[in-house]
């Protein structure tokens, strides 16, 4: 089983290079992330149904693997994703959370646990994924930013 979480920053007040988003376009984003992954990363496809007005199931293609998840949404505050009980795919969960420790300054917390299957004892997958977890991760806190500053971001929620 693999536990995992990391923690990506948002806005950095001293790097005027980087454009400040709101609480709310970084929400935006981030359910954007939630409802098209394929959006934010390449070789995916997916699929979401509605299930009420903060929950909704997802299927995801990523090459040969296909899986259902759960995905609920605590609006402004956090996204947890679960998938299916189903014995032909991996147990994982995942929980996605806006800190603000101060006004503005946010923060998200990414949270991982997903069973990792048998594999080669020569590879430590539980490493390769965490690597692709926060780069997976930190891309898409970008390509939330670049979405909020080409106003964007409302368009393709809509």
């Amino acid at each position: 089983m693999l536990e995992f979480e990391h923690i990506v920053q948002v806005n950095d007040f001293g790097d005027s290079s980087l454009s400040v988003l709101t609480r709310n376009q970084l929400w935006q984003g981030l359910v954007l992330r939630a409802h098209s992954p394929d959006k934010f990363v390449q070789g995916l496809q997916c699929a979401s149904e509605q299930i009420s007005g903060n929950e909704f199931m997802r299927a995801v293609q990523a090459g040969a693997s296909n899986f259902r998840e759960s995905v609920i949404l605590h609006p402004q505050e956090k996204i947890c994703t679960r998938t299916v009980d189903d014995p032909t795919q991996i147990s994982a969960e995942s929980t996605t959370c806006i800190e603000e420790p101060e006004a503005g300054s946010l923060f998200v917390r990414f949270s991982y646990r997903r069973d990792l299957g048998s594999h080669d004892q020569q590879v430590n997958v539980g490493e390769h994924l965490k690597a692709a977890y926060v780069r997976v991760d930190r891309d898409a806190i970008a390509m939330i930013r670049v979405l909020a500053e080409s106003r964007r971001l409302g368009q393709l929620i809509n």
